[in-house]
């Protein structure tokens, strides 16, 4: 995992800064625009370029949907939210289910670290491959970003109607037969009721 007080003693280094290695290996440019390569690293950009280094991240608690909803690691959530959310937000989603699983009063989440982690690298900004994707996860309602804090819903809600229909014809299909297989046991507690 990327260590940014390793990365920064690397770079400050005599040795690095004697050898060319630092900032102008690759020609004059801006500092929020510098590509550093650090030895036996990857490629990163610095953390500036990041809107925040850091989150605050926590569940977003919803009683109903705890216990009726789907684990991000769920075979309906890949099978069925995976085409609406796209892969590196249900990855993230995923990450940070386990990750609260394991911290279950929050944690702070290392965005450098995280977005290398999920093999989407360092390229910062609020158009960057790891903002996108927490941003699909705000869109949909997955998570909710307040400042620096992000609140993560432990489990998602089965798709709607729309989102459905959006679907491939294979996975509409699909999800259909999955809904009726769902209210089954629901019809035939009822018929026995009666």
């Amino acid at each position: 995992m990327y260590n940014t007080a390793e990365a920064t003693a690397a770079l400050n280094s005599p040795s690095t800064r004697a050898s060319g290695q630092a900032s102008h290996e690759h020609g004059p440019s801006k500092q929020s625009d510098e590509i550093t390569t650090i030895p036996g690293s990857t490629t990163i950009t610095p953390l500036s370029n990041f809107p925040e280094n850091q989150l605050t991240i926590h569940t977003w608690e919803d009683p109903l949907l705890d216990a009726l909803g789907h684990d991000p690691r769920s075979l309906y959530v890949e099978r069925y939210w995976l085409p609406i959310l796209g892969p590196s937000a249900t990855l993230l989603l995923r990450r940070l289910a386990m990750a609260l699983e394991e911290t279950p009063d929050g944690f702070t989440l290392e965005c450098a670290d995280w977005a290398l982690g999920l093999g989407i690298g360092m390229r910062g900004g609020k158009n960057g491959p790891f903002w996108r994707a927490l941003d699909r996860c705000c869109r949909f309602g997955t998570t909710q970003r307040k400042g620096s804090q992000l609140l993560v819903r432990p489990k998602l809600s089965p798709l709607s109607m729309h989102q459905v229909m959006r679907l491939p014809d294979h996975l509409h299909a699909s999800h259909h037969e999955w809904t009726m297989n769902q209210l089954k046991p629901i019809s035939s507690r009822t018929s026995n009721a009666a």
